[in-house]
């Protein structure tokens, strides 16, 4: 069911022809000062760039081309200018209080960028290069983290707004993902998804381009090196390497450009993204401060380290689900059908005194979905008013509906109790995105020692038998304790 909209909207697009569009609200943000970067790999080299184009968004691109990025010199004058493209960048981004964003073409160009940054900022040899790597090193981190807005792919923002007629698989080149978008005339469709999927898109050339055409130069260029050739002909024989892999990037560039006009200004903003953007500033400031403070980036996480990186991406992904149900639509649409979502209407308001100044109000709910993922210990927000709150006590089936009973916790002098008859919406109560901070701070408390699972030539402690007695009832006991 959580995948019928996918399903239906593909359908439709494969019935049309043509890209659907799925969104009701504008998913990511696009900086308007964003970089573009789009680059190309040897085949075999995973951590070197032969071409790379990089500029603005809305601009044209600045193109540099290596004749063989195995020759180290040649390489790190193509990184130290990248480098330098990144330092100026990212100090106008902190003049701003603002964050960077990179685009890429697809996932796998964002994981050439992710290796390229892990390998250079161990570089011992060349500080520019090392800087770079560092500075890319801030994108790269992000990217694994739900709700980033820092490194950005062309592929994955177009998929969450439109849907193809294709397998899903296949939206990763870009090239067939912006024939879908650009609607070619009905029936021409599977001549031109045939003439993209023939165009590099990706990090890595076409290996039957790479044989005929790319190698025999690459060759002549090296054989000519060793053989001490002039440095005209030197020159002569790397810009015919420049001849071939200049278009191969620029066409790269230009589809990234094109992907970010199919999303930027489309559709109103979606409400998430304002504390999404505050999260990514944040974040950005605090990498920069500790590059001023010369810590240096870890080879490999400690043991605290990575626990703090895992309970960020847990509460990230947690904070993104509840945050993005607010205010869009379809988003909604999603968690209705995936069960996250309630739609319940009040049968009944039950009010206790608990003390002189203390009233304790229950709503009886009932609802007929036929897929609900709500249990005791839930806390919930209304979804047109979230400072109306409470906790779900009890749920109960009734034939074919569903009892609830919701204990209100908060926003009763806010909002006000609702009345016997009202329709209601429920869903995770909103994010709070400083509470990330606040966690890691109880987090740095509780790891203050290492615990002995992670300590080097650590001994477990002595079992405990525990005296307690067995409950009768497991499940009940588990349940309980939520």
């Amino acid at each position: 069911m959580s995948d019928l909209i996918d399903l239906v909207a593909r359908l439709r697009a494969f019935q049309d022809s043509r890209a659907i569009p799925i969104a009701t609200h504008q998913q990511v943000i696009v900086q308007p000062h964003a970089l573009v970067v789009a680059p190309i790999a040897m085949a075999g080299e995973d951590t070197t760039v032969h071409a790379l184009a990089v500029g603005r968004i809305g601009q044209p691109a600045m193109v540099q081309v290596v004749p063989d990025p195995r020759i180290r010199d040649d390489h790190y004058q193509l990184l130290t200018w990248f480098g330098g493209i990144l330092e100026t960048y990212y100090a106008e981004c902190r003049a701003a209080g603002d964050f960077p964003q990179i685009w890429a073409a697809s996932t796998g160009a964002a994981g050439h960028l992710d290796t390229l940054a892990d390998r250079l900022r161990f570089t011992r040899e060349n500080a520019p290069v090392r800087r770079a790597g560092e500075l890319l090193t801030y994108v790269t981190e992000r990217g694994p983290i739900a709700g980033q807005q820092a490194l950005m792919t062309a592929t994955g923002a177009l998929c969450a707004h439109y849907r193809t007629g294709q397998p899903e698989g296949e939206d990763e080149h870009l090239g067939a993902l912006l024939t879908w978008l650009d609607s070619p005339i009905p029936g021409d469709l599977r001549t031109a998804l045939r003439i993209a999927e023939r165009e590099v898109m990706g990090v890595k050339t076409d290996p039957e381009f790479d044989r005929l055409e790319l190698q025999p130069l690459v060759s002549a260029y090296g054989q000519a090196r060793r053989s001490g050739a002039g440095a005209a002909e030197l020159a002569g024989r790397a810009a015919q390497i420049e001849a071939l892999l200049r278009p191969i990037v620029l066409r790269i560039y230009d589809g990234i450009q094109r992907a970010i006009g199919h999303v930027d200004g489309r559709w109103p903003p979606a409400p998430v993204l304002s504390d999404l953007r505050n999260y990514e500033t944040n974040a950005f400031a605090s990498f920069m401060g500790a590059r001023d403070r010369g810590l240096p980036l870890p080879y490999r996480d400690t043991p605290k380290a990575a626990a703090f990186k895992i309970v960020e991406r847990e509460r990230a992904a947690q904070n993104l689900e509840s945050g993005a149900m607010y205010g869009d639509t379809l988003t909604q649409t999603r968690a209705l059908l995936r069960g996250r979502l309630l739609t319940a209407q009040v049968d009944q308001v039950a009010a206790t005194r608990v003390s002189l100044r203390k009233t304790e109000h229950r709503l009886i709910l009932r609802t007929s979905q036929p897929r609900l993922r709500i249990r005791a210990g839930d806390e919930l927000a209304n979804l047109d008013a979230s400072k109306l709150r409470g906790v779900v006590e009890a749920v109960r089936r009734d034939g074919a509906e569903t009892e609830i009973t919701l204990l209100i916790t908060a926003g009763m002098r806010a909002v006000g109790v609702p009345v016997a008859g009202d329709q209601l919406r429920f869903g995770a109560a909103p994010p709070s995105w400083g509470f990330i901070g606040r966690e890691m701070s109880k987090l740095q408390d509780r790891l203050a020692q290492t615990p002995w699972t992670h300590a080097r030539d650590a001994q477990p402690p002595a079992v405990t038998p525990s005296t307690r007695p067995r409950p009768a009832d497991l499940l009940a006991a588990v349940e309980a304790m939520r």
